[in-house]
């Protein structure tokens, strides 16, 4: 997904290069001198490098106490944590870069281990009273006692675990993960949970795959659940890593990847192109016609059209921002299957804090002429998009109150 002018717009952004007059291929040869002379690839990550925070990851792999080497399940599973933390593969270290928009990287980061954990495997359920972070802070401990150290020079640390229930026979089956609105769950005691524990730091458990890697990466970063229009509902969102969906089959690894992160999120992390986002303070919604603009896909920045556009809502009761966002199917969201406008918003909630709210999407037309229309489920405002180009690149976006 990462193009050169991804890294020429992030450039731009933080004043390494102006922002306006051409800037040739040549021009940012001698600027980052890539070696070999003329490889695309060193070039990106020379470009990518100079612009972006590091933010490098332990990797821990473990085995509870007592629990003997198992070649045939720990093999593939530390093969794959050892390829998506590996710069060139395709992985984690790609799809942050490009997730991100080049704001960050986790280039250095270190799969550790195998290491011993103090915990056993029939004491890591939740019925035992082990957390989220006593796993991952056992992990830690037990790096240290190998003579490793996950912790100086790294962001946060991950601990990868094998199994995802304290022993095999669960009552009630082992088909995912229990009903946690059911308090009576049988299985809920035996569930080993892997996730983010509010400090950062993360534990993986079965399935492993780039898809829940990265969302629990996406709370250490500081984003939560996308909800829906009804201010309960998590995981709502179409199409943003915080809410798990629209991943992909990755054809390297065959198991689940992407989606990319949504606009709002970008926005809140300063991770998008500000420079490139729209925004009205809400005068628009005085104008009779509302407001009308271009929109393209964040990953199209060479497009003439703004990649972003935040629109304020204010009147005496409640007053917020419209987050719209134009997404297309490739790369990292191809598994949402077809292009839709997105629709969100993001206001302060007691309960669930400053996290976008998806509102609903809008297909986008195929025919040139052809508009779609959406009434937000809120604000009574109505939004309209029609294909400005046969290619399907820019979208014309309209914004009306009713």
């Amino acid at each position: 997904m990462a193009s050169v002018r991804m890294a020429v717009e992030r450039l731009h952004e933080n004043g390494t290069l102006p922002t306006s007059g051409i800037v040739s291929i040549r021009d940012l040869q001698q600027r980052f001198q890539p070696i070999p002379e003329g490889s695309t690839r060193i070039l990106l990550q020379k470009m990518f490098g100079s612009v972006s925070t590091s933010h490098p990851w332990a990797v821990i792999l473990c085995r509870f106490k007592g629990s003997p080497p198992e070649p045939t399940l720990e093999g593939p599973i530390e093969q794959f944590y050892r390829d998506i933390f590996t710069p060139g593969t395709g992985g984690l270290v790609e799809y942050w870069r490009d997730a991100s928009l080049g704001a960050i990287d986790i280039m250095n980061s270190s799969v550790l281990g195998w290491v011993e954990l103090e915990i056993t495997r029939a004491n890591a359920g939740l019925g035992s009273g082990v957390t989220r972070s006593t796993l991952v802070d056992d992990a830690i401990r037990a790096a240290q006692r190998n003579g490793l150290d996950p912790v100086t020079g790294f962001f946060s640390q991950i601990a990868i675990i094998t199994q995802k229930w304290s022993r095999d026979d669960v009552p009630g089956g082992t088909g995912g993960a229990p009903d946690w609105t059911n308090p009576n769950d049988p299985r809920i005691p035996f569930w080993i949970d892997g996730s983010e524990d509010g400090r950062g730091k993360v534990t993986l458990t079965p399935p492993h795959d780039g898809d829940i890697s990265a969302h629990e990466m996406g709370h250490s970063f500081g984003m939560q659940h996308d909800v829906a229009s009804d201010l309960k509902t998590h995981y709502a969102d179409p199409c943003c890593i915080m809410s798990q969906n629209a991943a992909f089959i990755h054809p390297r690894w065959m198991v689940n990847f992407g989606p990319a992160i949504c606009l709002p999120h970008l926005i809140q992390r300063n991770w998008m192109y500000a420079r490139r986002i729209y925004y009205d303070d809400g005068r628009w919604l005085a104008q009779p016609d509302g407001i009308t603009l271009p929109l393209a896909s964040i990953f199209d920045p060479g497009a003439h059209a703004n990649l972003g556009i935040k629109l304020s809502y204010k009147d005496p009761a409640q007053s917020w921002d419209y987050y719209v966002e134009y997404v297309k199917p490739t790369d990292w969201n191809q598994g949402l299957q077809i292009p839709y406008v997105f629709i969100r918003r993001i206001s302060s909630v007691i309960g669930i804090g400053e996290t976008p709210i998806y509102l609903g999407a809008i297909k986008v037309p195929t025919t040139l002429g052809v508009q779609t229309d959406f009434v937000e489920p809120l604000g009574d405002v109505k939004f309209q998009v029609e294909q400005l180009d046969a290619e399907g690149r820019i979208m014309k976006v309209s914004a009306k109150k009713l």
